[in-house]
C-alpha cells in the first residue's frame, strides 16, 4: 500500500512539471508572437511616415533643400532663388592697421573687391581689438559701400578712444550682411580735388583744398580722408598719421574748401613725409 502510494505520488509530480513547461513555452509563444506583430506595426507606421515626408518634400521645393527644381539655374541658386552668379562671387579682401595718437588709437582700414561685375551696395564692418586673457578692449560696428572691382577703398576711423598699447594680438575684422548689386547699377561719381596745399606746422600735418564736385546732382554726405607717410627711402613709406572730415550737401557742380588736420607722433619735415588724399562718396 505505501509502495503504491509513493508511486502515484511521483507520477503527479512529474505531471505537474510538464504542464508548466509547456504552459511557461506557450506563454513564451504568444510574448514572441506579440514583439514580431509589434515590430512589423512599427515598420509599416515608419513607411507611411517616410513617404509622408517625401510627399511634402516633393510639393514643397525650397532654395535650401539641396536639389534642382523650381527652374533653378543650378543647386539652390537661380530662377527664383540667389542669383548663381552671387553664389559664386569672391570674399572682400581687407587689412587692418592702426597706430597711436596720445591716448587714442587712429584704424586705417584698407579693402579690396575682387569682383569684376559685382560690388557691395552697402555691407557692415565691425573691427575689435584683442587684450589680455581674450577680451575685446574696443569694438567698433558700422555700414560701407564698394564699387565692383574697386582696388583700393580706404576707410579711416580716428580717434577710438583706447589706447593701443593695451592692443594684445592681432585686430579682427568682420565683414557681413553684404547686398551685392551688379555693375549697371552702379555709377561711380566724378570728384575731384584740387588746390591741394599740405603744411607740417610742429607735429602736426594740415592738408586743406578744395573737393569738387563734376556732377549733376547733390551728395548728401561726402568724405575726405588723408594718409601720411614717411618716406624711409625711394621706394618704401611708413603709415605715420591718419585723419579725415566731412561735408554735407555737397550741391551740383559745387566745389567745396576742406582743412584736415594730422596729429602725428612726432615732427617731421615737409620734405620728410607725403599724403594720400581719399574721398568717399554715394
Amino acid at each position: 500500500m505505501i509502495l503504491v502510494s509513493l508511486e502515484v505520488g511521483k507520477v503527479g509530480y512529474a505531471g505537474i512539471q510538464k504542464f508548466l513547461i509547456v504552459y511557461n513555452l506557450l506563454k513564451m509563444s504568444r510574448l514572441v508572437k506579440q514583439l514580431v506583430y509589434g515590430f512589423f506595426y512599427l515598420v509599416i507606421l515608419a513607411g507611411i511616415a517616410y513617404l509622408g515626408y517625401l510627399a511634402i518634400r516633393e510639393t514643397a521645393p525650397s532654395c535650401f533643400d539641396g536639389r534642382l527644381n523650381q527652374k533653378e539655374e543650378e543647386t539652390d541658386c537661380g530662377g527664383p532663388c540667389e542669383s548663381c552668379a552671387i553664389r559664386h562671387l569672391l570674399p572682400l579682401q581687407a587689412k587692418v592697421e592702426y597706430f597711436g595718437v596720445g591716448e587714442n588709437t587712429t584704424a586705417i582700414l584698407t579693402l579690396s573687391n575682387p569682383n569684376l561685375e559685382y560690388g557691395a551696395d552697402s555691407f557692415s564692418y565691425t573691427l575689435s581689438f584683442p587684450g589680455n586673457g581674450g577680451t575685446k578692449i574696443f569694438t567698433l560696428t558700422k555700414e560701407s559701400f564698394i564699387y565692383p572691382a574697386e582696388a583700393q577703398k580706404v576707410i579711416i576711423e580716428p580717434n577710438l578712444k583706447f589706447n593701443n598699447r593695451s592692443v594684445v594680438g592681432q585686430p579682427e575684422l568682420a565683414i557681413s550682411n553684404i547686398v551685392w548689386k551688379p555693375i549697371r547699377e552702379f555709377s561711380e561719381p566724378q570728384i575731384q580735388t584740387r588746390q591741394v596745399k599740405t603744411e607740417v606746422n610742429g607735429a602736426q600735418v594740415i592738408v586743406s583744398g578744395l573737393l569738387v564736385n563734376r556732377e549733376s546732382l547733390s551728395f548728401s554726405r561726402a568724405g575726405v580722408g588723408v594718409l601720411v607717410f614717411q618716406q624711409l627711402s625711394d621706394e618704401s613709406s611708413r603709415l605715420v598719421g591718419a585723419s579725415k572730415t566731412i561735408l554735407q550737401n555737397l550741391q551740383p557742380f559745387e566745389e567745396r574748401s576742406f582743412k584736415i588736420i594730422i596729429p602725428l607722433g612726432t615732427t617731421f619735415k615737409l620734405s620728410e613725409i607725403d599724403t594720400l588724399i581719399t574721398y568717399e562718396v554715394r
